[in-house]
């Protein structure tokens, strides 16, 4: 991946992490604790990427 590839992809999944927030946040407010789980399974999975790729 060229330079720019790797920031549109951190940008991407930036925007995916703050996607998650607002799903668990709404999950939890509607006591959908299994969708609240999901977003937090997924938040986990993009910070993993995020944090692989921030340091290339």
């Amino acid at each position: 991946m060229n330079p720019e590839q790797i920031q549109q992809m951190l940008r991407w999944l930036n925007q995916q992490i703050i996607n998650s927030n607002e799903s668990m946040n709404e999950a939890h407010q509607t006591n959908s604790y299994c969708k609240e789980t999901q977003c937090e399974g997924m938040k986990e999975a993009y910070l993993k990427c995020l944090n692989k790729l921030s340091k290339i």
